[in-house]
């Protein structure tokens, strides 16, 4: 049996600044702009790395600055939006779901023409079978259907938790009690219904080298026992394999087994076990041949592998997890399948993925904090080798062939793919969106059965508010060329110098003052702070530590001569929280207000060291800083609770806001920026303002040593309850990667795990941050565009703050960009054309212009 054993690797990890950190290229010409890179110097870097890309070295060196700035393999676009990637066994389609108006219909799509819808399936659920059919569910409507997803929607609108799974349980029931299986032959374009009688289809799955179809059924009105189905010719007949709940069948290569899981509760939607037959969650593998089945207890996550030879799968103990691995071809000499241990350990084993031949099973371990990629061989000789070797989680291995995996790194909200040389542990990152700032997301992955194409459903433009998700395929055969990455580097160091050079416009008028403040900010203090919060354990709204916190935070706040407004409310019935915030009344403009935020609860689990007592710490410290600076409008800067029970601080915060008539035009929300996974000061802006952004990044680059990207994200945040009333006039700071602290939302969550001089750059980016937004005039309203004969003409609200005394109108004309000035508040301009931006901001009497533009588009007739 092995055991887990970390063994050094024999090769450089290679990837993008947007990944895990990669070591410094051996080539001497690739030193110094690595080195600039990696301390945020990206105009120096890419500089360098063009130098080098044209020099004599330049094509000797091109995957190396691919790598180091982006992709290396070709990417392309299959469609702008999907999710649920399915790919058939042979690999000749690959499908995927798709929103079209108030329902879902699922595109097959040609492999190798991206491009090339074969199919629009009006359904979902689809599988591929090995020749030219494809079967899906369809639902048909009905009265009581429709009741049922309406009170699953007020439940979820009402935010009542018990309520939405009950509700979404008896939605889920009534779905797949009037579900129809479709098979559509993708060469004909026919098209027939599968029979099952009394039974419904809870899921469908197509053998991988014939075209038989099993069914996962139930008969209405039964207990929620499931049974599987099988389809051949049109004619479902019953395969009879105990008194077991059955779900997700897997057929085995070869024709002869079959795979499927027995899980806790039925997959029908009662929410509940069974109320007949063996209640014990499993593996079971069904003998199609003799008609045995073969029942693992406690076993989950079953996989085969591709040529049929191999089963396995994990089982968890009370003192230890066991991956275990059932030989199916050649077990069958004596009295049946049986399973052997081929990795033990005490820590928990998760998604094990065999090899194409068999030989190899790859499987994710928590040796200690994150989960690691292992590889063992699965006749249990020599040790399992640590293939991964990072802090943040690797997760999801597949073989792409038999000598390279596929896997996965970072938190759900911000995953990125690499493949893995099995031997040497030599990494690949493999998507990007290329650029220097902005992150790409990645949420699904599904390889060809070659291994020579990567399908992903990904954000590759980092908006993570928007619906959609794009799907893309990579092509291990095709690499970027040398033209493609020195436009890429050119495009980069453009967009970063112009970045920079606003960034230094915004903040002229007030540099002295706003580094001046910035420099004020302690580490030593931060970390005092800190240690306060910390000793309290969890500050959940339920736990004791939640009231000591606030009264702390009114401690501290009223030692540095606030007087904080504490907004005491009742959650949930017996249990009374509070905000708590404090205001720098504004000097010209005192009833607008910007809004710095974030919350001090922690979850129930342990003392949220980064989530969030490190934003709390952050904003502690700028409370500080701020209290002898008031700026021209108002700043409020508040301690919000109940975030981890659904943000419910920031929401009662806002909802007294309206009540009193507040005028809020710009928030700031902080959360979880003191994890450091390396040696960089990095974390990302996560905005819906676009303004905002850019002047978070110009703060970050002249008043700190933090390193910042930036994503369109606010869901699940504090910042959601600002969006939900005000709009996108949100930016703020959050980890980077996204969520890729291994220790969220554990116990941890430690005090010894944060980087306080990491919280300290980001409290001093979040001061001259809210410094500019208070100076500076707020995003202009009710912009309204005109065409003209030769241009356009623009009228606008006036700016709310005092003192302003012109407006920048920027306009694009067919020869590219204008900008113009005028004191009033309307302009007629020539040049402009329909369909082209047409922007405005306002600009004040001290220098200080609009953070942000009204944006609008030139009318077409």
């Amino acid at each position: 049996m092995s055991k887990l054993l970390v063994l050094p690797l024999f090769a450089l990890l290679t990837g993008s600044t947007l990944s895990a950190q990669p070591f410094m290229p051996r080539a001497p010409e690739l030193e110094e702009p690595y080195l600039a890179w990696d301390r945020g110097d990206y105009p120096t870097a890419l500089r360098g790395y063009l130098d080098v890309l044209n020099g004599p070295r330049g094509e000797a060196l091109l995957s190396d600055i691919a790598l180091l700035t982006g992709e290396w393999y070709s990417v392309t676009e299959v469609a702008p939006d999907g999710r649920a990637l399915r790919m058939g066994p042979l690999g000749r389609y690959v499908t995927f779901e798709v929103p079209e108006g108030e329902t879902v219909v699922t595109r097959v799509v040609e492999v190798g023409t991206p491009g090339k819808v074969v199919a629009t399936l009006p359904g979902t659920g689809a599988r591929l079978s090995p020749a030219r059919k494809v079967a899906y569910l369809r639902v048909s409507d009905t009265e009581e259907l429709r009741r049922a997803r309406a009170e699953a929607e007020a439940a979820r609108t009402a935010r009542d938790r018990d309520a939405m799974r009950a509700a979404f349980a008896t939605l889920r029931r009534l779905e797949a009690m009037n579900t129809g299986i479709l098979v559509r032959d993708l060469v004909s374009g026919e098209e027939e219904v599968v029979g099952l009688g009394t039974w419904f289809p809870v899921g469908i799955s197509y053998a991988p080298d014939n075209d038989i179809l099993y069914v996962v059924a139930a008969e209405p009105g039964g207990d929620g026992m499931t049974e599987l189905l099988e389809v051949r010719d049109g004619v479902a007949t019953p395969i009879s394999a105990g008194a077991r709940l059955k779900a997700d069948p897997v057929a085995v290569p070869g024709g002869r087994f079959l795979v499927f899981s027995v899980p806790v509760e039925s997959p029908v939607g009662t929410g509940s076990p069974a109320r007949t037959g063996d209640a014990t969650p499993g593996v079971a593998v069904k003998d199609l041949v003799d008609g045995r089945t073969f029942f693992f207890a406690g076993g989950s996550d079953p996989t085969v592998s591709a040529d049929g030879s191999t089963l396995a799968f994990v089982t968890a103990g009370a003192d230890d997890s066991a991956l275990e691995v059932v030989e199916l071809r050649t077990s069958l000499t004596g009295g049946g399948l049986a399973a052997r241990s081929v990795v033990r350990t005490p820590g928990p084993l998760a998604g094990p993925a065999l090899s194409p031949d068999g030989r190899r099973v790859a499987f994710q371990a928590r040796p200690r904090d994150d989960w690691e990629i292992f590889v063992a061989a699965t006749d249990g000789s020599g040790n399992a080798v640590q293939v991964t070797k990072e802090i943040q989680h690797d997760l999801f291995p597949r073989w792409l062939d038999d000598g390279r995996v596929l896997a996965v790194k970072g938190e759900g909200r911000h995953r990125r793919s690499y493949v893995y040389d099995a031997g040497t542990g030599a990494a690949t990152k493999l998507f990007h969106n290329n650029t220097v700032r902005t992150i790409a997301p990645e949420y699904e992955w599904v390889p060809t059965p070659d291994g020579k194409h990567l399908y992903i459903v990904a954000e590759r433009d980092g908006d993570t508010v928007s619906p959609e998700r794009g799907v893309y395929v990579l092509d291990f055969t095709r690499t970027v060329s040398r033209d493609g990455v020195r436009r890429r580097l050119e495009e980069n160091l453009a967009a970063e110098e112009d970045l920079r050079r606003r960034g230094e416009e915004m903040f002229a008028p007030a540099a002295a003052e706003v580094r001046a403040a910035a420099s004020e900010v302690s580490v030593d203090r931060i970390y005092e702070y800190a240690r306060r919060l910390y000793v309290l354990d969890s500050k959940y709204i339920t736990q004791p530590g939640n009231r000591l916190a606030i009264d702390y935070l009114v401690e501290t706040l009223r030692g540095w001569g606030y007087e904080p407004e504490v907004q005491w409310f009742e959650p949930l019935p017996g249990v009374r929280t509070a905000n708590v915030i404090v205001r720098v009344e504004g000097t010209v403009d005192p009833a607008l207000v910007y809004v710095v935020s974030s919350h001090f609860d922690s979850s129930i689990r342990g003392p949220g060291a980064d989530d969030d007592s490190s934003g709390t710490t952050a904003l502690l410290e700028a409370a500080r800083v701020l209290k002898s600076r008031p700026q021209a409008a108002t700043i409020e800067l508040a301690f919000f609770t109940g975030e981890e029970a659904g943000l419910l601080g920031s929401r009662e915060y806002v909802r007294r806001a309206v009540a009193g008539g507040k005028r809020i035009v710009g928030a700031l929300n902080n959360d979880m920026v003191g994890w450091a996974n390396d040696q960089r000061l990095d974390n990302t802006v996560r905005y819906s303002n676009p303004g905002i952004r850019d002047i978070q990044h110009g703060a970050a680059i002249q008043f700190s040593d933090l390193i910042t990207y930036d994503a369109l994200y606010y869901k699940s945040t504090d910042a959601h309850a600002y969006y939900e009333v005000y709009g996108d006039i949100v930016g703020g700071i959050g980890s980077y990667p996204v969520l890729g602290n291994p220790h969220y939302h554990q116990v941890t969550d430690r005090l010894e795990t944060v980087d306080q001089r990491l919280v300290a750059e980001v409290s001093r980016t979040t001061v001259a941050t809210v410094m500019l937004l208070a100076s500076s005039p707020s995003r202009l309203s009710g912009l309204k565009v005109r065409e003209r004969p030769e241009g356009a003409s623009a009228v606008w609200e006036r700016g709310p703050e005092s003192g302003i005394v012109r407006y920048q109108v920027r306009f694009r004309t067919r020869d590219g960009w204008e900008q113009v000035e005028t004191d009033d508040d309307e302009i007629r301009v020539r040049g402009a054309f329909p369909g082209g931006e047409f922007w405005v901001r306002a600009v004040n009497r001290d220098g200080f212009v609009g953070w942000d533009w009204a944006r609008a588009t030139v009318p077409t007739r």
